[in-house]
């Protein structure tokens, strides 16, 4: 059946928007009345999010943070014996992001419509294939509490783990900027002040001096077509890298690149571990759960490697045996993989080596901004003294002929 997009008000006056799945518009008319909603538009095109009114009024995306707070929220209710219709109108009542709010609303129809907590959250985008999954297998072996649970440690521990990689690489980032900007200025304004005193000594000047003078004055002149090459490059690779082919390409180079090579291969397999670890301690079955894992797979040179790994186990080949083959993941976590499928406890050594990858990951993270950071300040010290003594020397070599 189609999906049906709707923007409608409720008795106190706010408008709630939403999607559902139905026969015809009249039937989505209906479904809204008995809801107590007034519908004041359904079309069958999604309305576009990203206008000036959506803006204004404050609308976006449902933040990781607020999913886990939603998970562990709707987990904490069903624990203490609530059923699922009651926790998620306690939950809607008390959001107050209107977007977040619009979304529960709708789940919370749906299930009362008689649709499973799954099927209500697979028709809106903010939950992942992952998600429901890990939902679906909790209500099919109900423990639907014990699958948000663990649900909620795992978006808590990812966003923790990303946000750890992120801001670690902001100073970094804020040092080559700032570094960058020093010596544009000191090309722009600097060094065209020492210029014209140059030209009035008219003595000789050192190689040096001449090719910082000669490199200030191209920068002067012709910084547009520099400003021009950028942009058009930065366009050319935006446009290739948008591509499969480039998309594909920029992915394996991230795997295979030296130095950060090793370290996203790390962080690749502990998301892997992680998330398929997660699946299989919740009851979803090998299979079933790796093709999950290979839809949220960020890289897609990787999850093309996975596609592979998928087909090989339903043929009745290891877990372990196929990933070595594809040599995209580190020893230690096959080895580990291979003897949880010794023992049977598959589930529990991939959790244990995401948590040893992911502590492996921040280790190497502090060892490479240990030698990033030092290796930028003594390169932009080297460059800024170069320019200084480039400055310098024509004077005191002045200085020297008056004695």
């Amino acid at each position: 059946m189609p999906i049906f997009y709707y923007r409608a008000a409720d008795s106190a006056g706010n408008v709630i928007s939403g999607n559902v799945e139905s026969r015809d518009e009249r039937a989505v008319v209906q479904h809204l009345h008995e809801g107590g909603l007034i519908p004041l538009s359904i079309s069958l095109k999604e309305p576009c999010e990203h206008t000036w009114r959506s803006f204004l009024s404050g609308r976006r995306r449902i933040s990781r943070t607020e999913l886990v707070h939603f998970t562990n929220e709707l987990a904490v209710l069903l624990q203490a014996g609530l059923p699922l219709d009651r926790s998620l109108k306690i939950l809607r009542e008390i959001t107050k992001r209107p977007e977040l709010k619009a979304t529960l609303d709708q789940v919370y129809r749906d299930v009362q419509a008689g649709k499973s907590l799954s099927e209500a959250l697979a028709r809106h985008r903010a939950f992942s294939p992952f998600y429901l999954s890990l939902v679906e297998a909790g209500e099919v072996g109900g423990f639907l509490e014990i699958a948000l649970q663990r649900l909620g440690d795992y978006l808590k521990a990812v966003g923790e783990f990303r946000h750890h990689l992120l801001t670690s690489l902001i100073y970094p980032l804020v040092l080559a900027g700032v570094g960058g900007l020093s010596i544009i200025l000191m090309l722009l304004w600097v060094v065209p002040r020492f210029e014209m005193f140059f030209l009035e000594m008219g003595q000789s000047l050192f190689w040096s001096t001449r090719f910082l003078l000669a490199l200030s004055a191209a920068f002067r002149s012709f910084w547009w077509a520099g400003l021009l090459l950028i942009a058009l490059a930065a366009f050319l690779l935006f446009r290739y890298f948008h591509t499969p082919q480039g998309r594909l390409a920029l992915d394996r180079w991230r795997l295979k690149a030296p130095f950060w090579g090793d370290l996203t291969q790390g962080v690749a397999a502990a998301f892997f571990a992680k998330t398929l670890g997660t699946l299989l301690k919740s009851g979803v079955p090998l299979v079933t759960a790796l093709e999950v894992v290979t839809t949220s797979v960020s890289n897609r040179y990787l999850a093309r490697s996975l596609d592979t790994v998928v087909d090989d186990v339903k043929k009745g080949q290891s877990l372990s045996g196929r990933l070595r083959k594809s040599a995209l993941f580190p020893e230690l976590f096959l080895e580990m993989i291979a003897v949880g499928e010794e023992t049977g406890r598959l589930a529990d050594m991939l959790l244990n080596a995401s948590d040893s990858l992911e502590s492996d990951a921040r280790t190497r993270v502090r060892r490479l901004l240990a030698v990033l950071e030092p290796a930028l300040i003594l390169t932009m010290a080297l460059v800024v003294g170069f320019v200084i003594v480039s400055l310098l020397l024509p004077i005191l070599n002045l200085y020297e002929i008056k004695l």
